[in-house]
């Protein structure tokens, strides 16, 4: 498989150092990440001013801009094969509920949407977190089988590890995300940040609405009072 990784935490970063150490063994892998943190930046991207990507090895290079646009640079510039999948992470820390609006690994993650496969934001639920090895290895698992799902490669896969010291052999769980409590409704699906707590894996499947349709209706109703 042709893998693009990236992060926000920067190219030094052990969490990516963990992606690429273990995704290389079996997968083409082409990585570009920021040159330093860029923790909360989102969707944002470099307006005005140009980049400047430096290579470190091959197939390996840092850019002095957002995760976007390392991304944004890699597809369109630098990344010598058609990428499959991006992979974004491993961050240390959760993303769940409205950090997913600041998430820089969130934000690299949609960047790379529509690919062969929905691309993935990988991150552990633990901020002390210092042996990545365990996420690194979740993530191939699910590359393993990402042949056998059958979802919009619009979308993009939110995985949230839990600290794997604290809780042994963790199991995966398709969950749900919310970006508001008040949205929350009782269902099939488990909560990630409920899932997590429990000492499971989350993954989630995340997508961009431009439209709200449920409140065109509403707006409809709005125009008629002009």
């Amino acid at each position: 498989m042709n893998i693009l990784l990236t992060n926000d935490d920067g190219i030094d970063h052990p969490g990516i150092q963990a992606l690429i150490s273990k995704l290389s063994e079996e997968h083409n892998v082409f990585t570009m990440a920021p040159d330093r943190n860029r923790s909360g930046f989102g969707s944002a991207i470099t307006f005005l001013t140009e980049t400047k990507a430096t290579k470190i090895e091959k197939n390996i290079y840092s850019l002095d801009g957002t995760p976007v646009d390392c991304v944004k640079n890699a597809l369109d510039y630098y990344c010598p094969f058609e990428p499959d999948i991006v992979v974004s992470g491993i961050n240390p820390g959760p993303n769940l509920g409205q950090v997913l609006l600041y998430s820089g690994t969130v934000g690299a993650a949609l960047e790379g949407r529509n690919l062969k496969y929905p691309a993935i934001a990988v991150s552990v639920a633990s901020f002390d977190i210092t042996d990545y090895s365990f996420a690194a290895d979740t993530v191939e698992n699910i590359l393993s089988k990402i042949n056998k799902l059958n979802i919009d490669p619009s979308s993009i896969l939110n995985l949230n590890v839990p600290d794997h010291k604290k809780f042994k052999n963790p199991k995966l769980k398709i969950t749900k995300t919310y970006l508001d409590e008040q949205n929350k409704v009782k269902g099939d699906f488990l909560e990630d940040q409920k899932c997590l707590e429990e000492g499971s894996i989350s993954l989630s499947p995340i997508k961009l609405e431009t439209i709200s349709s449920a409140n065109l209706k509403g707006l409809v109703d709005f125009l008629n009072e002009f």
